[in-house]
């Protein structure tokens, strides 16, 4: 009796999952293996629903983690994610704080997880104009540093790192940021002092073909990108091809570039805003651009702001994990299902998608000054899924 009433309870418990149709009464059953039978359907449904087990045919999906989200967030990172990106603990100011002092510790770890749990690794980023040291630049004059010594001490910092990490770290992204918004090189003579780039007031345009020489000589196996933001502005997009091109011209080994892809959930309608450049078939043409010149294009840095660029919120306007519109919430994630049908036309070109950051409680958008809140990513603050994560997977 007891038989022939347990496997209808599994099997109803699990109906709506997996579509079990109960055993009939008269017929023999057998509860253990129902159960195990049941269990093994739903773990495989489980595993199905991954996003990286959905995307398996197309591209990586990555997510940048820092020293605490990697153990905070490790089952969203083990179920959802087979590449991941170290946010800081790998940058110039991390690992080498002081001159020839190197610090590996952290980053070895969040790596060891990285590999134990069979995800490809993103190193971010060799050189920057900043999180880099101030005596990478100037003396203890307080002058720049000559052209051969800011080559020396990049060489020796990027000797250090890529030799470290050679074997583990798959790829680099080896200059970031080195293009402006009108498409000119950045230089030391930008009027923001985070703008500046002393890399190029003490080298020229030169260091950037030197960072990817000496980063293809640390580790020939690793693949080497350039990184950049507003791709989808028309004058940077052409800068960065024009940079691009002429780096493989010149027989620079560089492999691949980055789309950082931070966007908002709709473009600004101020045509003096970046976020007015927006549009999926900007970042597309962007794509194609760029693997045009037989290289490998990466999303990575991607998230979706609910906030309109341009416009001017006040406190009062700013949302809460309980006070996003559902409209709003329907329009982010109509901006992610746009944005990954683009992506996966596009398939032949991408080899990974970044998403920068795991979840809502931990984005990089919640961390200025004004205490504004964002929730950009397709994981709510409790680390379950939201529309925008359905309207991925939804294809």
């Amino acid at each position: 009796m007891r038989n022939k009433l347990l496997t209808p309870i599994i099997c109803a418990a699990a109906l709506a999952t997996i579509g079990c149709t109960p055993a009939n009464n008269d017929s023999p059953t057998n509860p253990t293996a129902a159960l195990a039978s049941v269990q093994q359907e739903i773990t495989q449904q489980t595993k199905q629903q991954s996003l990286s087990d959905k995307y398996a045919d197309y591209f990586l999906i990555g997510a940048a983690a820092d020293q605490g989200s990697y153990i905070t967030h490790a089952e969203l990172l083990k179920t959802h994610f087979n590449s991941m990106t170290t946010e800081n603990e790998m940058k110039f100011e991390s690992v080498e704080p002081t001159q020839n002092h190197f610090s590996y510790e952290i980053a070895d770890k969040m790596l060891a997880f990285a590999k134990s749990n069979d995800m490809a690794v993103r190193g971010h980023a060799l050189v920057w104009h900043r999180q880099t040291p101030d005596w990478v630049f100037f003396n203890d004059e307080g002058e720049l540093r000559s052209k051969d010594e800011v080559l020396a001490i990049m060489k020796n910092h990027i000797d250090n790192v890529v030799g470290h990490f050679k074997g583990t770290v798959d790829y680099w992204d080896v200059v970031n940021e080195a293009i402006m918004d009108d498409g000119s090189l950045r230089t030391d003579k930008e009027e923001a002092d985070n703008q500046k780039s002393y890399w190029y007031g003490a080298v020229g345009k030169d260091y950037i073909a030197a960072a990817f020489r000496y980063a293809h000589a640390a580790d020939p196996q690793a693949k080497l990108f350039y990184n950049d933001y507003y791709n989808y502005i028309p004058a940077r997009q052409q800068a960065i091809y024009q940079l691009v091109k002429e780096l493989l011209d010149d027989g620079v080994p560089v492999h691949g570039v980055g789309l950082q892809a931070h966007i908002n959930t709709i473009p600004s309608s101020n045509p003096e805003h970046q976020s007015y450049h927006q549009s999926i078939d900007n970042l597309e043409k962007a794509i194609q651009m760029y693997a045009s010149l037989g290289l490998e294009v990466q999303i990575t840095e991607l998230d979706v702001s609910l906030y309109i660029g341009g416009n001017k919120y006040q406190k009062s306007d700013f949302y809460t994990a309980d006070s996003i519109p559902a409209e709003l919430d329907q329009k982010q994630a109509q901006r992610y299902a746009d944005l990954f049908a683009m992506l996966r036309r596009n398939r032949d070109a991408i080899s990974s998608v970044t998403f920068w950051g795991i979840a809502d409680d931990d984005t990089w958008l919640s961390e200025f000054d004004s205490g504004r809140a964002d929730f950009p990513m397709l994981f709510d603050v409790n680390h379950q899924p939201k529309s925008a994560f359905h309207a991925v997977m939804d294809f």
